[in-house]
This record gives C-alpha cells, structure tokens and sequence, in this order.
C-alpha cells in the first residue's frame, strides 16, 4: 500500500525524527523479505464465527510478531484494542458494501471468511492482502497512525482479494498498475458509501486518517491523490496520463493513470459513485474475458463493453468513460 520508493525515501530523510526514519527502514527491510504466499489453509482452520450478513468476519492479533494471523481477539465488536474493533468494524461494513452495491458474496463471492490480523510486527508502516487475510500495521505514531483507522486502506487491501479472484491481475506493469488502482477506486468508494458522499462531495484521498502529526506538519494529508495524482500534498506523487508511464516501473505509482479515469468518468456521470461506474468498472473486472496480463486499453474498452450491457438506453455515460480514457491518454 505504501510503495518501497516512498519507504526508501522515507527512511533516509533528515529532516524526519529518528524513530519515524528507523520505522520506515524497517518496514522496508520487511517488504523487500517477505512472501506473498496464500493463507488458504489458515482460513479453513480458523472457523466461521462471528457471521455477519453471509460472510465471517474475523480479527486476530499478532502481538508485535510477524507471523500472521496471531491469536484470535475476543470480542471484536466490543474489544477496547481499537485496531482490533476498528478492524472488524470497517470489514463488517465492508461485507455489507460488497453484498449491496456489488452483489458479491465476500472476497471470492462464496462466503469467504474475511480475516483481519493486526498489530503485525513493530511500529511497521504498512498493509498488504497476503492471498488469504489482511494484516495491517500500527504505523510508528509520526508519520504514520494505526493502519486500521482508515476505511479506504481496509477496502483496499479486501479489493486486493477481490481482484484475485475475478481477473486475477499480475503484480507488474500494466496490470499491476491497474490492480492497484482497481484496489484503490474502489477502496475510496467504499470511504463514500460509509458518509454516503456524491461524487462532487468526495475528497478522493487515499490514506488521510493515517497521516502522522509529522506527515501533516510537512503537508503531506494522504498517501494518494484519486482527483490530482501529483498533487503536492499527497505523499506519492503518480502520473496522470499514459504518455507519463514509467515502463516496468512500480505499480503503485502507475496506478495514478487509470484511477484518475476512473474519477473524470465518476464527475462526469455524477451522483453516487458506487451506483454506475463502479458497477461498471466492477462488471469489467470480473468480465470472463479479463486476464491476468490485462492491459490498461484492455480494460478500458472492457469498461466500455460493460456500461453498454448494463446502461444499453444510456449513451451518455458511455460518452463519458470513453472521454475519461482518452482524457488519460489510454484511448486515443
């Protein structure tokens, strides 16, 4: 969710304190080692307790280890630990954005277990989906806050599974770039559904209510910039049109190019986001054609396919996707 430029930045900037630089580093050194390797069998033994509407919610605690899921926390709607109750609170609204506006019966649309586990290591400044569960950091309390306070960090990191088990993008290129976006659209729509915004009434941030007293200080008040990717006040600084990409270069940044046609399209249609473009670009995602190796203009004009099947009498969104990818420069 945090680059390793952004990480590697981070970690060697004077001007930062001492304890937020050494945080970075270390979460560095974790990203850099760690394996993405699924936890599928961990989910089968872990139980369906604490059902919510169809799909299990779960919250387990890593004590400061970095051997995820940990223990499981008690009472997680009721738990004093706020990563533990914000954890399973913002997954259990989750599951109920799914089900309403995607109709999708959790992460793989058969009732999943949705696993949180918190507290992974020390002062690590991260979250990532590791193929089976969430697992979030507590930040270092500088730069970065609990990574469980921010509802569209949580719906980012469960439309990493999503993603997984519809199209199944890569993680490099091209469509690692659109898995992050896709993970970061819908993560920022979820955030909207919460307050029930309008488009125009969204401030498209990733990763505000994570940003450190020191982050703030140095105007830094989000991670990422749905609306303006290299605006000076996020923390990464992303393209906006194709003819910016960096070949090979990290997903993460990358993501900016579909994300903000994502955003033109949603102002462009206008209302609620979650309502029109994101049942198209959902329809998109888990169209049987999608692939692993999908490009952006691949899911572009699956986008365009989609709103076609599910708005046929409805020619002006179809106008405004298409503008919104040729405004990015993926159409021509």
């Amino acid at each position: 969710m945090i680059p390793l430029s952004i990480l590697h930045e981070l970690s060697g900037e004077c001007s930062l304190p001492k304890e937020s630089r050494n945080a970075t580093k270390r979460t560095l050194e974790i990203e850099l080692c760690r394996r993405r390797t699924t936890s599928i069998e961990a989910v089968s033994k872990l139980g369906r307790s604490h059902a919510t509407s169809g799909a299990t919610v779960l919250v387990y605690d890593c004590h400061n280890t970095e051997r995820p899921p940990g223990t499981v926390a008690p009472s997680p709607a009721s738990s004093l630990d706020p990563a533990v109750k914000d954890a399973y609170a913002l997954t259990s609204k989750l599951v109920a954005f799914l089900r309403n506006c995607l109709n999708r019966n959790s992460i793989d649309d058969e009732g999943m277990p949705l696993i949180s586990s918190v507290h992974y290591s020390n002062s690590y400044c991260n979250a990532f989906w590791d193929g089976g569960e969430m697992v979030y950091g507590d930040g270092d309390g500088v730069m970065f806050q609990g990574f469980t306070r921010s509802s569209d960090f949580i719906g980012h990191e469960v439309m990493h599974g999503v993603t997984q088990y519809t199209a199944n993008l890569s993680d490099v290129d091209e469509p690692g770039a659109l898995n992050e976006s896709i993970s970061d659209v819908f993560g920022s729509m979820f955030r909207q559904w919460i307050s029930n915004q309008d488009v125009s009434g969204a401030d498209w941030l990733i990763g505000s209510d994570i940003m450190g007293p020191v982050a703030l200080a140095n105007g830094w008040v989000c991670v990422r910039n749905i609306a303006d990717p290299s605006s000076k006040k996020s923390l990464t600084k992303l393209p906006s049109t194709f003819d910016q990409y960096t070949p090979h270069g990290d997903p993460h940044l990358n993501s900016g190019i579909p994300s903000r046609a994502f955003y033109l399209a949603a102002l462009a249609v206008g209302g609620k986001s979650w309502e029109r473009i994101g049942m198209i670009w959902y329809a998109a995602l888990s169209d049987k054609s999608a692939s692993r190796s999908m490009t952006f203009s691949e899911f572009a004009l699956l986008t365009l396919a989609a709103c076609k099947r599910l708005f046929p009498a409805k020619s002006d969104i179809a106008d405004s996707i298409e503008n919104a990818w040729q405004a990015v420069r993926v159409l021509p």
